[in-house]
């Protein structure tokens, strides 16, 4: 919560001032759906804080008030490519931390915020984007580690992070679509039918976009889940009743949770356009289906990621109770962003002045 409002306090009063600034229509209507969005997101934020009793800064720290000055000292074109370059930056770094948090935070509260900081953070990234000013040589984040899987590919010059993330779209949807259009006629809930019917069908849609993306770059895709997704669909089929329910809701619920991150990591930090339109798509289906997933009622705390489902699909029917949120865990969560934020600030206030430098030798 304060990562995000430190950001605002500068997001906010340097997209107010673009429109005024700029000459290009595309970069005044980013700055005002910017302002817009980080205003409303300020005050849901603020409202969210005073109900969990955390206080948070008024003041504007002197990196960022460093950003404000440097860009007002900017006009026309050398402000646009500046300005779109570092709140594009920025926004992605938000949007790994608060789909991360998204994923895993026990907090009813904190969880709802992240949730619509993150719809948010898509929704202007891409008007960012669509200007044509935003560079993509910047998008890279500084605690950025690509982890690449081996696979075959037929394109040259492809990240091996992307060509990663289109290979675990395509395996998360080749289990979890099957499981979900079984458990839609199986299960004995009507809300988990709803629910699953709904994801079933919707992978459709994510697995379109991940064949295309990867027909474009030329990355051959898998044509079957891992052996550990075939064991959670297993135990799904071999399920019934309110067992099947749970088990259901809760794998397919830590599945989406521990690949969401990466997804989201790969949308704010690819510089390939069909693979950053097929991370979007696939991002916003996966905050779907986890809301969806836990409007059933049968999500539980430990079952955000997969670190503990090993032991559910072991021991398919668990009577203890699930584990209560822990407040102070969470803000503890929620609150290591603010050191990479302070690493940030100062790298975001040297690009400023490269950028500038950039569209100097441009002219």
């Amino acid at each position: 919560m304060v990562s995000l409002r430190q950001a605002n306090s500068w997001l906010v009063p340097v997209s107010k001032e673009a429109p005024t600034r700029s000459t290009d229509a595309g970069t005044s209507n980013a700055g005002r759906d910017v302002f817009e969005g980080h205003s409303r997101l300020d005050i849901d934020l603020l409202k969210s804080a005073e109900g969990l009793g955390v206080v948070l800064p008024n003041d504007v720290s002197s990196e960022h008030q460093s950003l404000i000055d440097e860009m007002a000292g900017r006009t026309g074109d050398n402000h646009d490519r500046a300005y779109a370059t570092i709140v594009r930056q920025a926004q992605g770094g938000l949007l790994v931390m608060a789909v991360r948090t998204r994923a895993t935070t026990q907090n009813t509260t904190i969880r709802t915020l992240a949730h619509q900081a993150s719809q948010m953070l898509i929704r202007t990234m891409t008007v960012l984007e669509n200007t044509g000013k935003a560079d993509p040589s910047a998008f890279e984040l500084v605690t950025a580690k690509a982890q690449v899987n081996a696979v075959r590919v037929i394109g040259q010059n492809i990240e091996p992070s992307d060509r990663e993330l289109l290979v675990l779209l395509a395996q998360h949807s080749l289990w979890q679509k099957p499981a979900s259009r079984e458990s839609s006629n199986r299960a004995r809930d009507s809300k988990v039918r709803k629910v699953a019917g709904q994801l079933a069908a919707e992978h459709t849609q994510l697995t379109q976009a991940v064949t295309e993306a990867a027909r474009q770059i030329g990355v051959d895709l898998p044509s079957e889940p891992t052996t550990e997704q075939k064991s959670w669909a297993n135990a799904i089929s071999s399920s019934s009743g309110e067992e099947l329910d749970n088990m259901y809701a809760n794998l397919s619920r830590a599945a989406d949770g521990s690949l969401v991150s990466q997804v989201a990591h790969a949308r704010a930090t690819t510089k390939n356009v069909p693979v950053r339109i097929a991370a979007q798509t696939a991002l916003t289906i996966l905050l779907k289906h986890m809301l969806l997933l836990e409007s059933t009622g049968l999500v539980k705390a430990n079952s955000l990621q997969m670190t503990d489902i090993p032991a559910l699909t072991q021991q398919k029917s668990n009577s203890s109770p699930p584990p209560q949120p822990d407040d102070s865990s969470t803000s503890v969560g929620f609150l290591t962003g603010i050191a990479v934020l302070v690493v940030a600030a100062a790298g975001t206030l040297w690009l400023v002045r490269a950028v500038g430098h950039h569209g100097e030798h441009r002219r």
